[in-house]
């Protein structure tokens, strides 16, 4: 006969096993039954989610799915927070706002959360436990904590293809290419082009694909600051923008001055900002001379001069043949400045303004479809400030200017105004009722580099109130006998 206790412990064991399997079969029934599907009531709320696509249970966090669109058969991990917005219950407006494509697969644990612009491409791998945001808190005022400080919010855009590691944090304003590779444990802020592994906190480019087929190790990045082998060639970094700036008189400046494409590109180099100013030209027009001419006399000839600046350049003319420019020059970055000579001597009027403009913009991207734009407002001059229907014409064009920019800006192509005309004002910004002088200058650079910053996260916003720098000297603008 067995013991009683023998017995006992035999039954309880039998117990806690049917306990056990029990618990397991209801568990694997919830996150059969608790998963979200586009055939179920829950995937109702999303504004798009594609068949196949399946988000496990349970969710860490889910709201926002009004502006979520998830294409066809992406699987989604247990314990993943998807938000769109800060809180439940916002209008975010009619567009989404968090986007993932295709035959994607989000790992466990994993955190995405958008409140301007999120986009995944399609077949994006995101192992557990990554953060992928474009919202960080800002840091304006040092006596408000930070966690009630008014946010900043950054599109992010990962490409097509890319493998997001374990543990991976992608701040606002990263942009990845087509099939990068993130190692686990990264911190990624910034542009990366296609093909490429990053790593590291905060991550760079490790290897990169050849065009001629290979891996290839790369190089540690500097800063400009200490690898440039000129100003005006600098050495190539893996990080590395290219900017140019497209404009009239205003823009390519004339004998003597320091030009706003000075203060902008001193801006940035000061916060260390990896940048190369390309373009057709380098020169200032030389005013001086009875013929037209070019010349090299800037203030300080100590930066990067590169652009593609004319005086009296409309859009009219401009925007047929910008797309040969941008394929030449390969620009990330679009910054105009142009449209006061379209208004005076061209009599162009704000309805065919725009159109121009608009294909101006879907010109270049025929060059370059991931082109980023920043588009400058139309100054203020003596003639607009004299003549009250000239100014209104001005006006006009300004808000045709950031109505087209709000129509055509998209995440994959960004459209952004600068709001070069908020602080210009022609009787003490210019030197002769137009072009700036250097007050002028310092805040058309200023317009440039704060939307910069705030879209895009390059460099900071430029510092106010703004210093009072030294005019430009009467016989740099005298006549050359």
């Amino acid at each position: 006969m067995q013991p009683a206790a023998l017995v006992k412990g035999r039954l309880t064991l039998r117990v806690r096993r049917l306990r056990a399997s029990l618990v397991r079969d209801v568990w694997a029934w919830a996150e059969r039954t608790g998963r979200i599907t586009s055939e179920d009531p829950g995937g109702r709320r999303f504004r798009r989610l594609g068949s196949g696509v399946s988000i496990g249970f349970p969710v860490a966090s889910l709201y926002g799915e009004p502006w979520m669109e998830i294409g066809d058969d992406t699987l989604v991990g247990s314990h993943v927070s998807l938000s769109a917005g800060l809180l439940p219950g916002l209008d975010l407006g009619p567009e989404p706002v968090l986007r993932i494509g295709a035959r994607c697969l989000i790992g466990r644990g994993s955190h995405v959360v958008a409140h301007e612009s999120v986009t995944i491409g399609d077949d994006v791998f995101i192992a557990p436990y990554a953060y992928i945001t474009d919202q960080n808190h800002g840091y304006t005022d040092p006596d408000l904590p930070i966690g009630v400080q008014p946010p900043l919010n950054r599109p992010v855009v990962i490409g097509d293809g890319c493998w997001i590691g374990a543990g991976t944090v992608v701040l606002p304003g990263t942009r990845l290419g087509r099939n990068v590779a993130v190692a686990a444990g990264s911190i990624v802020r910034g542009e990366f082009p296609g093909h490429c592994l990053i790593g590291g906190a905060p991550a760079r480019v490790l290897r990169r694909y050849g065009a001629t087929g290979g891996w290839s190790r790369v190089a540690p990045q500097v800063t400009t600051r200490e690898n440039s082998m000129s100003l005006a060639d600098p050495a190539r970094t893996p990080d590395m923008i290219n900017i140019m700036i497209v404009g009239d008189s205003i823009s390519q400046g004339s004998s003597g001055d320091w030009t706003w494409r000075y203060r902008f590109w001193k801006h940035l180099r000061e916060h260390e900002v990896s940048l190369d100013l390309v373009g057709p030209k380098n020169t200032l027009d030389n005013i001086r001379a009875p013929e037209a001419d070019e010349d090299l006399t800037y203030a300080d000839p100590e930066f990067d001069p590169d652009h593609d600046a004319q005086w009296g350049r409309p859009y009219l003319s401009e925007k047929d043949e910008i797309e040969a420019k941008v394929r030449e020059h390969r620009p990330d970055y679009l910054l105009v400045l142009l449209g006061i000579n379209d208004l005076f001597w061209y009599g162009v009027e704000p309805p065919v303004f725009e159109e121009n403009l608009r294909e101006f913009i879907a010109n270049s991207r025929r060059a370059r479809p991931d082109l980023r734009f920043v588009l400058g407002t139309l100054l203020q001059c003596r003639k607009a400030v004299d003549e009250a229907d000239f100014g209104a014409r001005v006006a006009a064009t300004n808000d045709r200017i950031r109505a087209v920019a709000k129509d055509l800006d998209s995440p994959s192509s960004p459209v952004v105004v600068a709001e070069t005309a908020a602080e210009f004002v022609a009787a003490d910004h210019t030197w002769d009722g137009t072009h700036p002088n250097a007050h002028g200058e310092l805040r058309i650079a200023a317009a440039f580099a704060d939307a910069l910053s705030s879209r895009f996260g390059i460099g900071a916003p430029y510092p106010r109130p703004y210093p009072d720098v030294q005019p430009v000297a009467p016989e740099a603008k005298a006549s050359i006998d």
